[in-house]
């Protein structure tokens, strides 16, 4: 059963209070004296962007944001909710559904404050002494650069219709972008002025349509979200949205090329938010992997809010031994029994952790608490950064996989980053592997849930999984979806193969399994859609001593309630469910290893 939304607790409401004011001033007042200081100098300055953590607040200012808010306010709300957060961290959250109420509640967090948006905004605007002017109905194709300029100059972006009034204007785009203005030359004027000055990459699209019958032409159909916005201020991040900045031949994808190339980042370089262009079946540069000849790379999905909340208001979490887990079934592989390990995908997606899966595992919970339940071990995918960008999420997932006995987790497609590592460059792929190595001894697991690209494989089989099969790895367990999913991964092996072990260089060997997805329970399609019953008997049928796993996924109906909580209760006796990590460790035992 879904849970109804948390209600939220008692909080000390204080709208227009000079408490609330002096509080926001407080926390401003370090960063607003540097930036009126050097507003002019921030506009020629070749340094890259090195900024401290700021030292978490040991309060914060709730703000009210309506769902229904203009988006020129939620923007503005959204860029002061980071440059606050980037003054003093964890100062200021933003309330604007359900989830943001919810998690309030999990992490058992009280505001000492709350604003309105409009009050907020004003606030803002008289603490932090500059702002970027522009035109939102002129501009609206031009934001990601626009903003990209303000978290450079730590500035408010204001459009005319807010009548906010501003002290000093640091970049006037109506006038500097007069002549610059297609999101092709917005954004090498902008990455020619500020570039050096940020931390990383972003993709913020501005409002195109993502079903356009031209999907080389999109029209602007739809305000631009303020997904990430915080994120992008706190962080100083690059962002964009080059619609064919990965079609081959088009003056966008050679100034892409030159921006990631250029930027003071290391490879293969993450980019934040996400490329929902070149909607053909799927989001063709999603993964971001091939978009470049440089092939340097890879997604951190993030089109979500209050990031800039839940990554400075403490330290990051850096070792294994802060996110106590539930010990691993030790039991030795039994060849008369079949073993299937559950894997929730999507985990790579940030946003899908602050709101669905949080969902499902609060399902999940109260499922596991009655006294008929179907509390079978269940894995959970995990992104490696929110240790990082939201350290108290990650351990309130922990924490609830404590409560069960059952819960384990696994790194998401494909590891450090959202990408096709087969096909990255030689040089990145050693990097990818390191970054993944020290992500799984941070979450402290041993299976990473892998996607390659179609046509890939035997590169991946041959060369690139065995990178991670080195005496003293984390990684023991490979759990891979091609993409395309419809086509299969790897045809080369015998049909009754659903696994096989890779041998190291030096003798250390791993798993690798076979794809097998559940999306959706109509029983429209046996192999992705099937009901619990048709998969149920699915697995029953397997071959005594058969060492398995499914992927879940949502994106074809399914959810939590639909599919595994019903399974479990259908699976024939010698059908035994464990945890990923143990997955991987019976099928190389049953191999010999």
């Amino acid at each position: 059963m879904i849970r109804t939304p948390h209600q939220m607790p008692p909080t000390r409401i204080v709208r227009g209070s000079t408490a609330a004011s002096a509080s926001l001033r407080r926390r401003a007042a370090c960063v607003a004296g540097c930036l009126a200081a050097t507003v002019g100098a921030c506009q020629t300055s070749e340094e890259p962007a090195k900024q401290a953590r700021p030292r978490p607040a040991p309060e914060f200012t709730l703000v009210e944001l309506d769902p229904a808010a203009p988006a020129p306010l939620a923007l503005a709300v959204q860029a002061c909710a980071g440059l606050h957060n980037r003054a003093s961290g964890g100062s200021v959250y933003v309330r604007r559904e359900a989830n943001d109420t919810e998690w309030l509640t999990e992490l058992a967090i009280e505001p000492e404050a709350t604003l309105g948006a409009a009050e907020f905004l004003a606030a803002c605007a008289s603490e932090f002494p500059s702002c970027v002017r522009y035109d939102y109905s002129a501009q609206q194709a031009l934001l990601p650069p626009i903003l990209t300029a303000a978290a450079a100059l730590g500035a408010v972006p204001l459009d005319a219709s807010l009548g906010v009034a501003c002290g000093v204007v640091a970049f006037d785009a109506v006038s500097e972008l007069s002549a610059h203005a297609t999101p092709l030359l917005a954004t090498r004027y902008v990455s020619d002025r500020y570039l050096a000055q940020t931390s990383g990459l972003a993709m913020l699209n501005p409002g195109y349509e993502l079903e356009a019958p031209d999907l080389s032409n999109p029209a602007i159909t739809r305000d631009m979200p303020a997904h990430l916005v915080d994120f992008v201020f706190s962080q100083r991040l690059f962002a964009l949205f080059l619609v064919n900045g990965c079609e081959p031949g088009h003056p966008e994808r050679e100034l892409f090329g030159e921006i990631v190339n250029a930027g003071p980042w290391p490879t293969p370089v993450g980019v934040y938010g996400y490329n929902n262009s070149w909607l053909n079946g799927g989001y063709e540069h999603e993964a971001q992997t091939r978009c470049l000849d440089s092939r340097n790379l890879g997604a951190i999905p993030t089109e979500t809010w209050n990031l800039s909340f839940f990554s400075t208001r403490r330290s990051p979490i850096t070792a294994a031994s802060e996110l106590p887990q539930n010990p691993p079934g030790t039991a030795p592989y039994d060849p008369t029994k079949t073993y299937v390990a559950f894997v929730v995908g999507d985990g790579d997606n940030v946003a899908y952790i602050l709101s669905s899966r949080k969902d499902w595992l609060r399902q999940r919970l109260e499922d596991c608490a009655r006294p008929d339940n179907s509390c079978q071990p269940l894995t959970w995918s995990l992104s490696p950064h929110l240790p990082r960008i939201a350290p108290d999420v990650l351990e309130w997932y922990y924490r609830s996989s404590r409560a069960t006995g059952n819960d384990f987790f696994v790194l998401p497609p494909s590891g450090h980053f959202y990408s096709y590592p087969s096909s990255l460059r030689e040089e990145d792929q050693a990097r990818f592997v390191t970054e993944t190595e020290r992500d799984a001894r941070v979450l402290g697991v041993t299976g990473i849930v892998h996607w390659d690209f179609l046509g890939t494989w035997h590169d991946a089989e041959d060369r690139f999984l065995p990178r991670y099969a080195t005496a003293g790895g984390a990684i023991r367990g490979i759990f891979p979806v091609n993409v395309p999913y419809m086509i299969e991964a790897f045809p080369w092996w015998p049909p009754e193969a659903l696994h096989r072990v890779l041998t190291g260089a030096d003798g250390t060997r791993l798993a690798v399994f076979r794809p097998r997805e559940w999306r959706g329970v109509d029983d429209t399609n046996a192999v992705f859609l099937p009901s619990p019953q048709r998969l149920a008997d699915e697995l029953g049928a397997y071959p005594p001593g058969t060492v398995t796993w499914v992927y879940m996924t949502s994106d074809g109906g399914l959810t939590l309630e639909n599919s595994f909580i019903q399974l479990v209760k259908l699976l024939p006796p010698h059908v035994q469910l464990v945890s990923a990590d143990t997955a991987a460790r019976l099928a190389i035992e049953a191999s010999g290893g």
